[in-house]
């Protein structure tokens, strides 16, 4: 049984520095989302308001910052010379 060629993974459509950014705002979202959660519990009435709230505010305001703000983090980089521009390949 042969390995697929890991570069014709769906995760290399993006650039290694969108993939880092990406993934490290994910990784502090989670984080502070989880860290939020861990104080709520599940049977007072406020509580299971406030869980539904964090979790609402995970899957809709907070689910797009992969298209909102990652682009904005890079371009600022690149403006500030800090990294290349993107290869045109």
């Amino acid at each position: 049984m042969s390995k697929a060629d890991p570069s014709h993974n769906a995760a290399h459509d993006f650039p290694l520095a969108d993939r880092l950014v990406i993934d490290r705002i994910k990784q502090w979202l989670d984080t502070a989302l989880a860290t939020e959660l861990a104080g709520y519990g599940t049977t007072d009435p406020r509580e299971v308001a406030a869980r539904k709230a964090v979790d609402q505010m995970r899957h809709l305001a907070l689910a797009d910052y992969r298209y909102a703000l990652v682009p904005k983090i890079l371009d600022d980089l690149r403006r500030a010379g800090l990294m290349a521009p993107p290869s045109g390949d």
